[in-house]
């Protein structure tokens, strides 16, 4: 599990194969399409940290791309080159949106640099976003876990798994789907816990690059590589004394993992360019949307590094596994659209309610943040059904248990209590089926995600023939 690739857009294949040449060199992942049609489409269904575009394709021109780019992935910083360098086609890039603009041709020193500080770039924009969306609901002190998330048995249950933690200096993995609240809960926990008076920081793992790694998390000496004008202190350092958080872990590298390892077991870093042990004092809390298990038990997730970080572990329900949350987290963000944008939108009609209650949230609690903002800023008295946007009705939970057929029902035939058995069993089929398709296949996970053990899944699948 790698960090967003490079999208390099040219319709040179030999220039592609060097260029991702050189960057797979540097530790970086890349990806490579030959025209604009191309970029665009798999932009539309990947994400890229960085793209590196020819300004003139065989399809269209680099600038109409670069625009179209910036229209759904603003954040995205696209690179061009160009072997018909001048300044009316660098001011066009620039004008377009363009991060950097090389003409060909150009040394792989250059290349380096160009793409490291755009990736640097797209890591500064990434958090600046997380600021902005920042989990669904702001963790402060003082506030009850049931007042941050809402007055669902699962959250209660969460509650109580944190009193015997938040006090301790034990590492902890919070697990769960995007969207669910993991940094909400590492806040949580650091303001609980007797670091609150420290710094809690924290690093998403999936937008640092390799190549980067070793400067975001330990900082550098001044004159440590072209461009290091000062002395500048990493994560750790940042972190000392407090609590340091690992979103997504499970993007980094290898080599990544086991740099991060020594770290953490030595107790000591050194700053890239530096010769003196620098002590540090910080608690880990570590997150991922996939199960670090399954990942360590596939190759892609260091075993020593698991256990190193596994002190205690936190398995976070998604929003349809509770769903009594559902209107309260709604109201609550209702309530702060109103303070952020001055209005005074009373609440919800109850058809606007129920159209919450039963949409699936496959985004989560981020997803319904999203949705309420949207609403809020549209209306002004009260926000009915028409007005919660959602994604396609497929999402609704009459559809994603899957039972949508009608299933043949022959009155005279069976009795009333044969024939609800044989729903009954369509529709734990249709669950299993579904929990199974989320996990990839794996039973376990499934189990997890619907609250039974392995050997009863194991059982229910082979009765039913899964």
């Amino acid at each position: 599990m790698m960090q967003k690739p490079i999208l390099i857009v040219d319709d040179d294949s030999d220039l592609c194969q060097m260029l991702s040449m050189v960057l797979n060199r540097e530790g970086m992942k890349t990806c490579i399409v030959h025209d604009g049609d191309a970029a665009l489409s798999w932009l539309a269904n990947r994400q890229a940290a960085a793209v590196l575009l020819d300004v003139r394709l065989p399809d269209k021109s680099g600038l109409d791309v670069i625009r179209a780019i910036k229209s759904f992935h603003y954040e995205v910083p696209v690179i061009v080159i160009s072997a018909y360098a001048g300044v009316l086609d660098a001011v066009g890039a620039f004008k377009a949106g363009a991060f950097d603009y090389l003409p060909k041709p150009f040394e792989n020193q250059r290349l380096i640099l160009a793409v490291n500080q755009a990736l640097s770039s797209y890591k500064a924009s990434v958090d600046v976003e997380r600021e902005n969306t920042k989990q669904s609901v702001q963790c402060e002190p003082g506030e009850s876990l049931s007042e941050l998330m809402g007055p669902s048995t699962e959250v209660n249950v969460l509650s109580r798994e944190l009193e015997r933690v938040v006090a301790t200096d034990y590492s902890v993995v919070i697990q769960g789907e995007t969207g669910t609240g993991k940094e909400l809960i590492a806040r949580y926990i650091h303001h609980h816990s007797l670091r609150a008076e420290g710094p809690f920081v924290a690093v998403d793992c999936g937008a640092i690059s390799e190549s980067l790694m070793e400067n975001e998390f330990f900082g550098h000496e001044k004159g440590a590589y072209t461009g290091a004008d000062r002395q500048q202190c990493g994560r750790f350092e940042a972190a000392n004394g407090g609590t340091l958080f690992l979103d997504e872990i499970a993007n980094l590298s290898f080599n990544a993992q086991a740099l991060l390892l020594r770290a953490l077991q030595e107790r000591i870093i050194r700053r890239v360019g530096g010769v003196r042990d620098i002590p540090i004092n910080v608690r880990v809390l570590a997150a991922s949307n996939v199960d670090l298990e399954q990942a360590e038990r596939e190759g892609h997730f260091r075993e020593d590094l698991l256990y190193r970080l596994n002190d205690f572990s936190l398995r976070l329900p998604s929003l349809r596994q509770r769903r009594d949350d559902i209107l309260f987290l709604a109201h609550r963000f209702l309530k702060e659209c109103n303070q952020e944008l001055n209005k005074s939108v009373k609440g919800f009609t109850p058809e606007a309610e129920q159209k919450l209650l039963d949409f699936s949230w496959p985004g989560n609690v981020r997803e319904l943040r999203g949705v309420i903002r949207r609403a809020v800023l549209n209306v002004t008295r009260e926000v009915d059904v028409s007005d919660i946007r959602l994604r396609k009705d497929d999402h609704c939970l009459d559809d994603e248990v899957q039972v949508s057929q009608h299933l043949p029902i022959e009155l005279g035939q069976r009795s009333l209590r044969q024939m609800v058995a044989d729903y009954k069993q369509r529709l734990e089929a249709a669950i299993l089926r579904q929990a199974l398709n989320q996990t990839g296949g794996n039973k376990a996970e499934a189990a997890r995600l619907l609250h039974i053990d392995y050997k009863t899944i194991h059982t229910k699948l082979k009765k039913l023939g899964i």
